[in-house]
């Protein structure tokens, strides 16, 4: 039999954690063939949440419960859980989005046939924007990005220049799971999300396979650690400071990503550029060859305009 672990890091989620949980526990599996966990850790709640966790471990007896210890952010909680967890699959949660009933299925689908000839592999899938009450806006999270995707799966420098992955649409193997904890977490840039980091190690020693579907309802709330994107009614300064934000917020995967390929045998080159350019010690010339190689990936829609914004704007270092 083999085994499903799903992972939660909760923090304040008394208003939404029921639902969430009810729809993981619920989920199409064949009983026979799959042995399905729920792993919670929770991050320091100050309200109802972990009351309630007890409560349903009540009625759920296949949640298991990590009681709060220290407050390690969202990204470290995830990892430690990750770290504790032995299983075949492993998929990772929000605390407040709504499963739709055949999402496991649909990942094993997948996941289950690509690895006998992609031992290290994922699986990542669409989901729908909802509403505060989980009502689906009928606009899918990747409507546009997903565009993008070609041949069933994810490069490692797509996710250099954008975001793709969603921890709460995201699967990964055993094999996955050890070529992660390979790498010391805590040597990353301390705003890095365990997605982005997850999906960059897997893209770089195997395969991070794209499920054309939404298979949850992606609940925007306010308080979500990453929303939705929402690029209407913006001003012009509102669109300048998205883009700065989203430079930024590149040249920290770039980061990530040199740190990863630092450790694959031939791709010294690549990690020796990405670490440059994200620590500010590239020169112009250098930044201006290597974004416009990359330039459709810059930007599909601008890439003559973006590649040479992107050459200037990372004039500077990140700071650690």
């Amino acid at each position: 039999m083999k085994k499903i672990a799903v992972l939660i890091s909760t923090y304040n989620g008394e208003d939404y954690i029921k639902d969430q949980i009810n729809s993981i526990l619920t989920q199409n599996i064949d009983k026979k063939k799959y042995d399905l966990n729920l792993f919670i850790r929770d991050d320091g709640s100050n309200d109802c949440t972990v009351t309630i966790i007890k409560k349903l471990k009540e009625t759920y007896p296949n949640i298991s419960f990590i009681p709060f210890t220290e407050n390690l952010g969202f990204a470290k909680s995830f990892m430690t859980l990750l770290t504790k967890v032995e299983a075949d699959y492993y998929f990772f949660s929000d605390q407040d989005d709504i499963w739709e009933q055949n999402k496991i299925n649909d990942f094993l689908s997948i996941i289950s046939i690509k690895e006998v000839k992609t031992p290290i592999c994922g699986v990542f899938s669409d989901a729908w924007i909802a509403d505060e009450n989980a009502n689906s806006t009928g606009v899918s999270l990747l409507e546009q990005r997903k565009k993008q995707i070609h041949n069933g799966y994810l490069s490692f420098m797509q996710q250099i220049f954008d975001t793709y992955v969603a921890g709460a649409s995201l699967c990964i193997n055993k094999k996955a799971r050890e070529k992660v904890l390979s790498y010391d977490f805590d040597v990353f840039f301390n705003h890095e999300a365990h997605d982005y980091f997850i999906a960059l190690v897997i893209s770089c020693y195997g395969k991070l396979y794209f499920l054309d579907k939404p298979t949850l309802r992606y609940r925007q709330t306010g308080n979500n650690v990453y929303g939705a994107r929402d690029m209407t009614h913006k001003t012009i300064i509102q669109r300048f400071n998205s883009l700065y934000n989203r430079v930024k917020n590149v040249q920290r995967v770039m980061y990530t990503g040199g740190i990863v390929t630092s450790k694959v045998h031939g791709e010294k080159t690549l990690s020796d550029t990405l670490i440059a350019i994200s620590t500010g010690k590239a020169s112009f010339y250098e930044r201006f060859i290597f974004f416009k190689q990359y330039q459709t990936l810059v930007s599909p829609r601008h890439p003559a305009i973006l590649y040479w914004l992107y050459t200037v704007m990372m004039f500077k270092g990140i700071v650690y």
